[in-house]
C-alpha cells in the first residue's frame, strides 16, 4: 500500500482499488444502507460489503455507491442505465441537438416528508420560451430566480443554436479542460455536493464531475479576461438529471462550453462523437434548461440551508410533449 502524508495511505491507492476516489472523510455523508446500496448497484448485500466501500456504522456514503456502481462495467446498475439514457441524444444527428423540443418539467417535494427549496429555472435565458400549459397539475414558480419550497411546473420551448467558438484562448482552455480528463490527470466520476462547492479543490484532488468542470473552465476564461461564468440546470429526458457547464458571452449572447459532454462524446456519441464534441464549443443543445441560481449554489437546498442529498433530482420529471413546428 502506497503511503501519502503524515503516515495516511495514498489517496491514489484508494483510487486504483476501488477504481474511483472516495469522497473525502470530512466532507462524506453516510446515510446510505446497504440494501439501499444494493438497490443502486443490482447487486445483493453481500456483493456491496465485499467492495470495501468506507462505512461508518454500516452505514455508506452515497457518492461512493453512485460511483461503485459507473465503475462496475456490468451495464445493470441504475446510474449506468441512467446515463446511457440521457447521452442517449449525442448519437443523433446535428440537426436534432438544435431543433425546438417543447417540455413540460414538475418539480416536486421528494416523498420522505421533509421539505426542500427547489431551484426554478432561468426563463429569460437564450432558447427558452415559457409556454402556456392550461393543463398543468402545478402552478409555475412563484419566484423569478433562487430557490422556493412551492412544487412547480413549466411547459418550455427549447431551442438549441448551433454556434463555432473561434477564439483560440477559449480554445485553449477548454482544450485543457478535456486533456485532463482525457488523460487521466483528473479522473470523472460522481462528486458530492459539498466538494462540488469546492471545485478547486475537487480539481487538485484530480476529481471531477460537469459542476466541478464547469467552474474551472469559466475560472480559466475569467483569468484569460472573458465575461464567463459557470451555470447549472436539469437534463432533460426521460429520468430526471442536474447538469453543469461553463458559458462565455460572444457576440451578445452567452454561449455554451460542455468539457464533460464533450469528454462523454466518445462513449456515447457513435458516429456522431467528433461532431457532438465540436458542438460542446458553443453549441446549445435543446434538452438542457438552466436554472436561475448562483454558480455555487446546489440545486436543492435542505431545510437548514445545506445541500440536499443527491436523491433529491429524482424529484424533477420531464415529459417531451412534442417537437415544435418549424416556423
Amino acid at each position: 500500500m502506497g503511503r501519502g502524508r503524515a503516515g495516511q495511505p495514498d489517496p491514489g491507492w484508494r483510487r486504483a482499488r476501488l477504481g474511483f476516489e472516495p469522497t473525502p472523510p470530512d466532507l462524506a455523508v453516510f446515510d446510505t444502507t446497504l440494501a439501499a446500496a444494493a438497490t443502486v448497484l443490482c447487486a445483493d448485500e453481500a456483493a456491496v460489503a465485499a467492495l470495501g466501500l468506507p462505512q461508518v456504522g454500516g452505514l455508506l456514503d452515497f457518492t461512493d455507491v453512485a460511483n461503485a456502481a459507473l465503475h462496475s462495467g456490468t451495464g445493470t446498475t441504475l446510474p449506468e442505465m441512467a446515463r446511457r439514457l440521457l447521452m442517449r441524444f449525442a448519437a443523433g444527428e446535428p440537426d436534432r441537438w438544435y431543433a425546438p423540443l417543447d417540455w413540460t418539467v414538475a418539480v416536486h417535494q421528494p416523498p420522505t416528508g421533509e421539505t426542500l427549496q427547489m431551484a426554478v429555472p432561468d426563463l429569460d435565458a437564450e432558447g427558452v420560451e415559457l409556454l402556456d400549459d392550461p393543463a398543468a397539475d402545478q402552478p409555475r414558480p412563484v419566484v423569478p430566480d433562487g430557490h422556493q419550497a412551492d412544487p412547480y411546473q413549466v411547459r418550455v420551448r427549447l431551442t438549441g443554436e448551433r454556434y463555432d467558438v473561434t477564439d483560440r484562448r477559449i480554445h485553449a482552455a477548454f482544450d485543457d479542460v478535456l486533456a485532463a480528463l482525457h488523460g487521466g490527470a483528473v479522473h470523472y466520476q460522481a462528486i458530492a455536493e459539498p466538494l462540488r462547492a469546492d471545485h478547486r479543490r475537487s480539481w487538485e484532488l484530480g476529481v471531477a464531475d460537469c459542476v466541478v468542470a464547469g467552474r474551472v473552465l469559466a475560472d480559466r476564461l475569467r483569468a484569460e479576461g472573458f465575461q464567463a461564468r459557470a451555470r447549472r440546470g436539469f437534463l432533460l429526458g426521460l429520468i430526471g438529471n442536474d447538469h453543469g457547464w461553463c458559458e462565455v458571452h460572444l457576440d451578445g449572447q452567452w454561449r455554451p462550453l460542455d468539457p464533460v459532454f464533450a469528454y462523454l462524446a466518445a462513449e456515447h456519441g457513435r458516429d456522431s462523437a467528433a461532431r457532438f464534441e465540436t458542438a460542446c464549443r458553443g453549441g446549445r443543445f435543446n434538452r438542457v434548461l438552466p436554472c436561475a441560481v448562483a454558480e455555487s449554489a446546489a440545486l436543492f437546498l435542505s431545510p437548514d440551508g445545506s445541500p440536499a442529498p443527491a436523491w433529491a433530482v429524482a424529484a424533477v420529471s420531464s415529459r417531451l410533449r412534442r417537437a415544435a413546428a418549424r416556423a
